[in-house]
């Protein structure tokens, strides 16, 4: 299994850390130990690249975030224990509810969970989710064990097999007998300040981003901003189209607030993979300006879509988005995707609106909901991007009729996208409807003979449909 590496930090930020490699099983998760301070270090796990920090306050332990995995966190809950010697922990703080980041809240029994107003309501949805994702993670274990009875028990394939059937096992175990989902005891909706003692907790509303959840922690005694998904680099960039409805002016609100006040900043802690600085967030604060005052300008003067993207080109201005080691290509997409998540922010976003008809009233409410609205195309922004999210944001709710038919609704709209068939095809497949599921992922493969998601679920999908 990888072990993820920390990058160095800038020449200008100054970090007392050491690392510590907990040595395990093959089987089992490698953990990295990043002490920051003598109140605050960073676990991060391997599989998830997670980033859970705990801080050491007179008032008890504090833990940000956890893991999807109880196991996991119970394990971090050991570290933890060990490296300040002391287990009273009296905080759990979820960024966001997004389950790879609260699902390991029953670890910490003893704690009082904190986050945003919205989370427990959010969790309790998730729970039906649960039965969902065991069904899928148990038709993947079959599916690995046919693998392995057919690969040389010798080969590397094989030893990749054994563990995938290893962490699949763990992930069933984990959210099958005893998993719960414990939401936030303590809410609020805006802003919160926690006295602790020697250390100040924060807490900052984001605005809808990430998750429409999503928190800021600023520790000003320790210099560290913590900010869940929302900064993210290196595998995922930073894209801001993960919901329909955005609370910009929010955003910009509070990384003035944050990176402008009389705290001086000197650690940024992402919810994933590497470590920012300060002056990294700054230059993202910078983007966020630019391109919301610019298309607010564009759309007041009358401008479409392609005439105001066309004033905002991914130019030397942003020369640094290209750190990530991305390809220019990829990089046009990422700015492609936020231009067009902003824009729906002025013009109603079409795929926002089917989507709620489609939770409210099912699929014959989100049918009416869509032809209304293209009976009256130009008040309304349709985005393939925007209506694929949308399906996937049904699906992973376990709304599956209802993602099928909004994304049927995206192939009527964008014909010649090779991925609007793929995600169709994958709704049939979690629908059971095998025999449609082929059918679209053919077409997708047609379009794009590159898709090898298309080509890996055809011949799983074709294997199955043989032995059934």
């Amino acid at each position: 299994m990888r072990r993820a590496k920390w990058p160095c930090l800038a020449v200008f930020f100054v970090v007392l850390a050491f690392f510590c490699f907990l040595q395990a099983a093959e089987d089992e998760i490698p953990v990295e130990v990043v002490r920051l301070s003598d109140r605050v270090l960073v676990l991060k796990e391997d599989v998830m690249s997670n980033n859970i920090t705990a801080i050491a306050s007179k008032k008890g332990l504090i833990v940000v975030d956890n893991s999807g995995f109880p196991s996991t966190a119970r394990k971090m809950r050991g570290i933890i224990e060990k490296e300040f010697n002391r287990s009273d922990f009296a905080y759990v703080i979820n960024t966001h509810f997004h389950w790879d980041h609260a699902w390991g809240n029953q670890a910490f029994p003893e704690a009082t969970i904190i986050g945003h107003a919205d989370c427990p309501a959010m969790m309790e949805r998730d729970k039906d989710y649960v039965a969902v994702r065991v069904r899928y993670m148990r038709e993947r274990l079959q599916e690995q064990k046919a693998k392995l009875g057919q690969a040389d028990p010798d080969s590397v394939e094989a030893r990749d097999i054994r563990r995938s059937i290893s962490q699949i096992e763990r992930d069933i175990k984990d959210h099958s007998d005893g998993f719960v989902i414990v939401p936030p005891q303590v809410t609020f909706n805006d802003r919160m300040t926690w006295d602790l003692g020697d250390l100040t907790l924060k807490m900052y509303f984001f605005g809808r981003a990430h998750s429409g959840t999503d928190i800021f922690i600023h520790i000003p005694e320790e210099g560290i901003l913590l900010t869940g998904d929302i900064f993210i680099d290196r595998r995922w960039l930073p894209l801001f189209a993960g919901q329909p409805e955005l609370d910009i002016p929010k955003w910009i609100e509070v990384l003035h607030t944050v990176l402008d006040g009389q705290d001086k900043l000197t650690q940024v802690i992402p919810g994933h993979l590497d470590l920012w600085t300060p002056e990294k967030l700054d230059l993202w604060r910078d983007y966020i300006v630019d391109l919301w005052s610019g298309l607010q300008k564009a759309e007041a003067e009358g401008l479409a879509f392609e005439e105001a993207a066309a004033r905002l080109p991914l130019g030397e201005k942003y020369s640094y988005l290209k750190e990530n080691g991305h390809s220019d290509a990829r990089i046009q997409e990422f700015h492609r995707g936020n231009l067009e998540a902003f824009w729906s922010q002025l013009v109603e976003s079409a795929a926002r609106l089917v989507q709620d008809a489609l939770r409210a009233g099912g699929t014959d409410a989100g049918t009416k909901k869509f032809e209304e609205l293209k009976a009256d195309k130009g008040r309304y922004f349709f985005n393939e991007r925007q209506f694929n999210s949308a399906g996937y944001g049904l699906l992973n709710s376990g709304r599956v009729d209802e993602a099928v038919a909004l994304f049927k609704m995206n192939v009527e709209l964008f014909p010649k996208s090779w991925n609007v068939y793929d995600s169709l095809a994958e709704a049939y497949a979690v629908k059971g409807e095998k025999g449609l599921a082929i059918q679209y992922y053919e077409r997708s493969l047609e379009l794009n003979p590159d898709n090898q998601n298309a080509k890996d679920q055809l011949k799983n999908l074709r294997q199955e449909r043989e032995k059934g």
